[in-house]
């Protein structure tokens, strides 16, 4: 499917929550995580997370082959002159932890009356807890899951209606669909390209894009195949 097809900025079907993701079992398979500065000139890399010096981030973003190569040919599909631009892949606990935490604390000073498990199940939509283990991983953790934006091949972001990491409604994928802006059709281009190749989108944030985890099998009804990952090098 080509930018030339309409279907491209077709209205975004209703999109369903990843609901009971945590209970779908695994059945991992050995497949690498590879650089995203690797993947060609259409995907460029911005890792947020780095840039903020948070604990455990990495210089690089970093995914499992399977998602990288289904992102090579959802940047293919774009408009000449755009690229995908990706703020973050592979995520450690420790950075997962930090971002959990810090969002638990953003809650309690809005809600200082509530108690510790009411703000997480709050703080769950949007951060993933830092489980560790192989039978609910984070998705980020497992490198099947992308968070991205469209930009210019100069690197210019385009109008998406939010930034990254706004834990606000306006961030949901389709929350801008009944809204005539710039950033609808560019969050309809960015979501047709991707589901086109297979991905999920998630419905909460309009930049999180998962294949092969957890998310995406509660969405699809397929098996997830990626588990945790082992932290890529960092050189």
């Amino acid at each position: 499917m080509s930018v030339a097809d309409p279907r491209m900025l077709a209205p975004m079907p209703r999109l369903a929550q990843p609901a009971g993701w945590r209970h779908i079992p695994i059945d991992p398979m050995d497949e690498p995580l590879v650089p995203v500065a690797d993947l060609g000139p259409r995907i460029a890399e911005d890792p947020r997370y780095f840039a903020m010096g948070l604990p455990g981030s990495l210089p690089g973003c970093w995914l499992r082959e399977g998602l990288a190569d289904r992102l090579v040919r959802a940047a293919d599909s774009l408009p000449d002159g755009m690229i995908l631009l990706v703020w973050d892949g592979w995520r450690s606990i420790a950075t997962q932890s930090v971002l959990f935490e810090a969002y638990v604390a953003e809650l309690a000073q809005q809600y200082p009356d509530m108690a510790r498990a009411e703000l997480e199940q709050v703080a769950r939509p949007y951060v993933t807890p830092p489980d560790p283990g192989h039978h609910a991983p984070p998705p980020h953790l497992t490198g099947g899951a992308v968070d991205l934006t469209l930009a210019m091949a100069d690197g210019t972001e385009l109008d998406l209606g939010t930034g990254f990491d706004a834990f606000v409604p306006e961030a949901g994928a389709a929350a801008l669909e009944d809204i005539d802006l710039p950033a609808r059709a560019n969050r309809r281009l960015l979501f047709h390209a991707l589901t086109a190749q297979g991905l999920t989108a998630y419905v909460e944030e309009w930049w999180h894009f998962d294949f092969g985890d957890q998310f995406w099998a509660a969405v699809t009804g397929g098996t997830p195949r990626y588990g945790p990952a082992a932290e890529p090098p960092r050189e």
